[in-house]
């Protein structure tokens, strides 16, 4: 079950992607999102708050708090652990790199992640049941708006929920490969339906509690 908007990215070259057939409809929806800008944002010393604040072009005031990810329209500003923040983004990644370099100047160190992640959107019914079988953190403890560094089918990628049955996770690349390997496994049992969406064609953004500020 497949329904391919966009080519999958290199580092899913090779692999199966055409999902689980189920009874009924899919218990697991994998959506594969193309095209996404990630950059890295690391304030300079006590110059935090600063760097929230010249965000503003970009939709935000505040860096969100240890734990918590924001959205303003396209643009999605989250946690990625210890002084780290990624803004993510569909805009060309380049471009959006100068324009937070530029805004960010003396107040953060800018660098773009380039094609180090895939991302891979989980939704449906059986989203959480899939998501526990490899996630070592308690999921019930992670609400919507939530952000997390997390070892999961032993890699260690980032974490979003977007929803009560909806993730957002990004994956090193490098692992992109056996973890699609595990995830087609461990979805058999609920059906897995896949899809192949370049971000800037998404519609179904969660809107995320307000940030609290770092």
């Amino acid at each position: 079950m497949c329904a391919a908007e966009a080519r999958p990215p290199f580092c899913l070259e090779g692999l199966d992607l055409t999902g689980i057939p189920a009874a009924g409809p899919a218990g697991v929806e994998a959506r594969i999102v193309t095209g996404t800008a990630v950059l890295r944002i690391m304030p300079f010393h006590g110059q935090a708050a600063a760097a929230g604040a010249a965000l503003a072009p970009f939709g935000f005031t505040t860096l969100p708090a240890m734990g918590r990810f924001a959205e303003e329209g396209e643009n999605r500003l989250a946690w990625a652990a210890g002084n780290c923040w990624h803004l993510i983004s569909p805009r060309p990644a380049p471009a959006l790199e100068q324009e937070l370099k530029q805004a960010l100047a003396g107040l953060a160190a800018v660098s773009s992640a380039g094609g180090g992640f895939l991302r891979l959107q989980i939704s449906g019914t059986a989203a959480c049941a899939l998501m526990a079988k490899g996630c070592v953190l308690d999921l019930d403890r992670i609400e919507p708006g939530r952000s997390a560094v997390s070892l999961m089918a032993h890699t260690k990628l980032h974490l979003h929920r977007r929803a009560d049955m909806g993730f957002d996770l990004l994956i090193p690349a490098s692992h992109a490969a056996s973890f699609w390997e595990w995830l087609a496994m461990s979805a058999a049992e609920f059906g897995l339906a896949v899809q192949t969406t370049a971000a800037a064609a998404l519609e179904d953004r969660a809107p995320a509690p307000a940030a609290l500020s770092a």
